[in-house]
């Protein structure tokens, strides 16, 4: 089995690799949300990939960097 990787022991470099607009239309007009996918590692090895998605571009990008030092 995989021995688990501690993120905080470890320098890691996030980096945005896609980043999409997704519209839905509802009766209103169209409703915008974001999905982000990115990368995390610490150039030695240890890699991380993770997406995360929301109304907001910044959250979105932090969500998917979350997932991403979760799947280490």
């Amino acid at each position: 089995m995989k021995s688990k990787i501690d993120p905080t022991e470890l320098a890691l470099n996030d980096k945005l690799v896609y980043l999409n607009r997704v519209s839905k239309v509802v009766k209103g007009g169209k409703r915008l949300s974001f999905s982000a996918l990115v990368v995390t590692g610490d150039g030695n090895g240890h890699v991380g990939i993770g997406m995360g998605k929301s109304n907001e571009v910044p959250e979105a990008i932090n969500k998917a960097g979350v997932v991403a030092r979760k799947n280490l």
